[in-house]
């Protein structure tokens, strides 16, 4: 079994699709299907199930992916040991970001890490902070970067890179919901609420009412902070969205934010991986690079 077919079948295991794995990797979805097929007639199971629909791993598959994983990471170690220069260190690591992180937070975290290691090659996903611990357990990638938890389980490491309040905001341009919160007290079962659908601030903020013995009036529940910001600059509404995002947003002057007591929780952006991953050179060399 070459390291390659193990790559190969990481690809895959991350992305659940032999187009996607196969265009990614320069090969046929056919000579890839054959290089699947006789790996599992080598180890006797079936690692996939396709249909045509969508490709999911068996539980064969989850456990020949932590093989995987392992059989690589021990390799990159020894190719390490082997060269007294660690800056020949080759490969991809797979990084998932928020879009938050990766305005304000990736460029400066991953600098050194180019300037160390330039032969280190980063794959990096974009997506919702609510999905980043789950891609960590599940290994479809090998890093994270955005907003964490108070606590995580002792599988992982974690640091935490920048700390953002959680504000609320409103619009600047004078509209209904501007003259609902003219007055210094807010009628909080008035005043519509663009709220995120899932995710850590939603919990904050739920958790913030209930302690105000509040009930808010919801207009809208959304994925992502720029649709946070995008209904409220339109006058839809009041949003929650951490400062950050905000300093950052094109959207910035078209809204405002209000001085809220008590405040709300502040949120906790940071780098996180498995404990197991600093085995592979790779992440190690990235890890280490990081300035904390």
């Amino acid at each position: 079994m070459d390291l390659d077919t193990l790559r190969l079948f990481l690809h895959l295991s991350r992305t659940l699709h032999f187009g996607k794995t196969s265009q990614d990797c320069y090969l046929s979805p056919s000579t890839l299907s054959r290089i699947i097929k006789r790996l599992e007639e080598k180890l006797g199971h079936t690692l996939f199930i396709r249909n045509n629909r969508q490709v999911t791993l068996t539980s064969q598959g989850i456990q020949f992916r932590e093989y995987a994983i392992d059989a690589l990471a021990r390799w990159e170690a020894l190719q390490t040991e082997l060269h007294e220069d660690a800056k020949v260190l080759q490969g991809e690591i797979s990084l998932y970001c928020s879009v938050t992180a990766c305005y304000s937070i990736l460029p400066m975290t991953l600098n050194n890490l180019r300037q160390l290691y330039p032969d280190i090659h980063l794959k990096l996903e974009i997506g919702n902070s609510v999905h980043a611990l789950h891609k960590i357990k599940d290994n479809s990638v090998d890093l994270i970067i955005a907003t964490l938890p108070d606590s995580i389980s002792n599988d992982l490491i974690s640091h935490i890179l920048a700390i953002t309040p959680l504000v609320f905001v409103a619009p600047s341009a004078p509209c209904n919901v501007s003259t609902q919160i003219g007055s210094q007290t807010i009628e909080w079962s008035q005043v519509p609420m663009i709220l995120p659908q899932t995710g850590l601030a939603r919990s904050y903020v739920n958790k913030w009412f209930q302690e105000q013995d509040l009930t808010p009036k919801i207009y809208s529940e959304v994925v992502g902070n720029e649709a946070i910001l995008a209904l409220v600059s339109m006058g839809c509404g009041i949003g929650i969205v951490p400062q950050l995002v905000l300093e950052k947003s094109p959207l910035q002057s078209e809204v405002r934010i209000l001085q809220i007591t008590p405040k709300l929780p502040e949120f906790k952006v940071g780098v996180c991986l498995q404990k197991k991953k600093l085995q592979s050179s790779l992440v190690q060399a990235c890890w280490n690079s990081i300035k904390f």
